[in-house]
């Protein structure tokens, strides 16, 4: 069907998928990418050795057919785009701030274990050094 649609239909309009908004762009999509196959369709004759390409589009008119599509679709409701275009940037900054949020709080357990190393080698420090105090004391006693 969608071989003879391509075939029928040099111009596909998108207007009856804005009824369903947004939500039918990715179906748009997935029905070209399903379509693609159809650009080179060759068809064999049952009753002879004789075969018929029916549809030949070459790769770039195909791709321009398709955004186009997807232009025609999408310029027909800006404002629903624009509005999911906000939306997305508005996620786009959060997770900017998420990961900022999650940068700084790497380097600080990185600087917090970096402290603890050196706790623990003073504390080393400190009890070898005791060591050596109290052996100098029972040297003078």
């Amino acid at each position: 069907a969608r071989c003879k649609i391509l075939m029928s239909h040099p111009h596909l309009i998108m207007e009856p998928l804005h009824q369903w908004g947004l939500k039918s762009l990715p179906l748009a999509v997935a029905w070209f990418e399903r379509a693609k196959p159809c650009t080179a369709l060759t068809i064999e004759d049952a009753y002879s050795d004789l075969r018929r390409r029916i549809l030949e589009e070459s790769e770039e008119a195909f791709e321009s057919r398709e955004l186009t599509a997807m232009y025609e679709f999408v310029r027909g409701m800006p404002k629903k785009v624009l509005e999911r275009r906000d939306e997305l940037a508005l996620v786009a900054v959060y997770d900017d701030k998420i990961a900022m949020v999650e940068e700084e709080k790497k380097r600080i357990q990185e600087d917090v274990e970096s402290r603890k190393r050196k706790i623990t080698q003073l504390e080393e420090e400190n009890k070898r050094l005791r060591g050596i105090v109290e052996t100098v004391r029972n040297a003078l006693d």
